[in-house]
């Protein structure tokens, strides 16, 4: 029996010890702060370092091209001696010395959404999308809706930001093995912003407005080509299809002026994320790379229980 009581009584001290140890400290650092996409990564992030003891702190630059934030931020919480970064990376090549240096520390480093090499294996764990099969699906889902397709719009991101450039490889190659006889231009570039986009879609069909589909492969770029359709009264005359979603995007499909959209899962990448940085922290084996669900949404399927189960939450927030 005293035997007993020993055990107990150190099995005691050792959950007291573990609940009154210090959180690891884990910094989230997105391509940027303002997309609803990256405030439901945070949220799945954030559930699981809750659950599991981490302090997590969220930081990104405002917008998605500003990579000498992202180094600048990095660089506060390495002085910080923090114990892991997650980060999105806004260019494949720039945030190499910095991460370096994060390594060189003792942090861990999970990637998050976009690759950091397009040439060489990434060397830290990932998690994402599998971009190129995604950008295939909407290739599939226009090729499928309008057969005899001319002129297709792929109206691009950032040439800096692997995931997105993926999302239209596979896009590109798909739709030209679709539909052979489409002419697909995919030299223009939408930039960082709503507004931008915008701006810029107005300014080419203002020049070439026989474009039959457009392909936008991001939020921003999906959101400022719905705005530019409706400012040039072309959302019943040009197909357009996009990528991610928010309140806007949602109201554009239930009205018809988007066709069709591909949806990842930001809060399940932030929960695998934050799930493979304690393995990493405490020196458990990690995937080098885990590929998160994409979903085609369309007008057909949006009201359906599986895919109101991914969409909703995004309803519910919006960019500052």
């Amino acid at each position: 029996m005293r035997l007993f009581v020993i055990v107990i009584n150190v099995f005691m001290l050792f959950i007291s010890s573990l609940a009154n140890a210090e959180p690891y400290k884990v910094a989230f650092i997105p391509k940027g702060a303002t997309h609803v996409f990256w405030k439901e990564m945070a949220r799945g992030a954030e559930d699981v370092a809750k659950a599991l003891n981490v302090d997590m702190v969220w930081r990104g630059p405002t917008t998605e091209d500003d990579v000498e934030a992202q180094n600048s931020i990095m660089g506060i919480y390495i002085r910080s001696r923090y114990h892991g970064l997650i980060i999105a990376p806004d260019s494949q090549t720039l945030l190499t010395k910095t991460i370096a240096d994060a390594v060189k520390e003792g942090m861990k480093i999970v990637v998050v959404d976009s690759p950091l090499s397009a040439n060489n294996p990434n060397p830290y764990p990932y998690v994402g999308t599998n971009n190129e099969q995604a950008g295939a699906l909407a290739a599939k889902q226009v090729a499928a809706d309008y057969p005899k397709a001319r002129k297709v719009l792929v109206f691009r991101y950032s040439e800096s930001h692997g995931s997105t450039s993926e999302r239209e490889r596979g896009f590109i190659t798909t739709i030209k093995k679709l539909l052979p006889k489409a002419e697909v231009n995919a030299s223009f570039y939408s930039g960082v912003t709503v507004e931008g986009a915008d701006a810029k879609l107005q300014e080419i069909l203002g020049r070439e407005a026989d474009f039959d589909v457009v392909f936008t492969p991001n939020e921003s770029g999906t959101e400022g080509a719905i705005k530019a359709l409706k400012a040039l009264k072309l959302s019943d005359k040009v197909s357009h299809y996009g990528f991610d979603f928010s309140v806007s995007i949602n109201e554009a499909l239930i009205s018809g002026a988007l066709r069709g959209v591909v949806i990842q899962d930001p809060y399940l990448m932030g929960q695998q994320a934050m799930k493979f940085m304690l393995d990493a922290i405490e020196k458990r084996p990690v995937p080098l790379k885990l590929h998160t669900p994409a979903l085609m949404v369309t007008a057909k399927n949006i009201a359906s229980a599986t895919v109101k189960a991914k969409t909703d939450p995004f309803l519910n927030l919006r960019p500052r």
